[in-house]
């Protein structure tokens, strides 16, 4: 038995540029369970109140539920879930684009752990009850404001993986940036193996350690073209290049411009 709402959105081939979109959402209370199904696109359910069990994935490992818990379901992947005897309150939502599908590429939602605990259920439930708001009032505008609500709910789940373990990596990897040190050298800095430097990496960026060390450089690197009178071989050095050469050829393989246009372009008129 359901006692609850749902509303469905249509989006345009033009609100569909915008690389995510949410083909909408309800809440209700659940009584009984949803039988096995595979679903076109993604969906998110976040359970308010009682507790329960969602099996998914080809093992069908079941996973126990409690309030306060969000869970992702994945296109052509097939589950179920469901409340206990007692039922239990959720809010779910629809949602696909090619911008998902560089969510699960960053690692953002995963396939292996799509149960997700919420110790601050505020973040999530704000971020869904604007795409309840969106759905159910279905102005003009409301696919663009439910597809921004569902972009706030994706980060708001990964700020919760975020811990201070993870978070003290990064910021030792920050701060050694522009040092000219190996992968192993940063890692043995951050007090933990390659391999899971790696991945606390990959986690957060979404790319391999040097990748992360280059962009923090070249964000650097943009920042003292912009804001100082510095050469291009001072920038160079301060950010762990000896060779100007190299380095502008660098610069202007990953940004699509040389680094003195890129100082041209951004560089602004300092009052006397």
């Amino acid at each position: 038995m359901v006692q609850g709402w749902s509303r469905y959105l249509t989006p345009t081939p033009v609100q569909r540029r915008l690389g995510l979109v949410c083909l909408g959402a309800g809440q209700k209370q659940e009584l009984d369970p949803c039988p096995p199904r595979i679903l076109r696109s993604h969906a998110a359910v976040l359970v308010v109140d009682g507790q329960g069990w969602l099996e998914s994935g080809e093992s069908g490992r079941r996973s126990a539920i409690t309030a306060g818990s969000l869970f992702w379901l994945f296109p052509g992947v097939r589950h179920s879930y469901g409340p206990d005897g007692r039922g239990w309150e959720e809010i779910w939502m629809l949602f696909e684009g090619p911008a998902v599908d560089a969510y699960e590429e960053l690692g953002y939602l995963s396939r292996d752990e799509p149960l997700i605990p919420l110790v601050d259920l505020f973040p999530a439930r704000s971020a869904m009850d604007r795409v309840l708001a969106a759905c159910r009032q279905q102005h003009a505008g409301a696919e663009v404001e439910a597809a921004h609500a569902v972009h706030a709910l994706i980060l708001a789940v990964q700020n919760r993986r975020d811990d201070r373990a993870d978070g003290a990596v990064l910021a030792t990897l920050r701060e050694g940036a522009c040092e000219p040190w190996s992968v192993a050298e940063h890692a043995r800095r951050a007090g933990v193996p390659v391999s899971a430097l790696r991945q606390v990496v990959r986690r957060h960026g979404g790319c391999s350690p040097k990748e992360y060390l280059l962009r923090i450089r070249l964000n650097r690197a943009k920042e003292l073209l912009a804001e100082s009178d510095l050469t291009v071989a001072e920038i160079g050095r301060l950010v762990g290049h000896d060779d100007p050469a190299y380095f502008s050829r660098l610069f202007t393989r990953r940004t699509g411009m040389a680094p003195r246009d890129f100082r041209t372009q951004e560089r602004r008129p300092r009052s006397s």
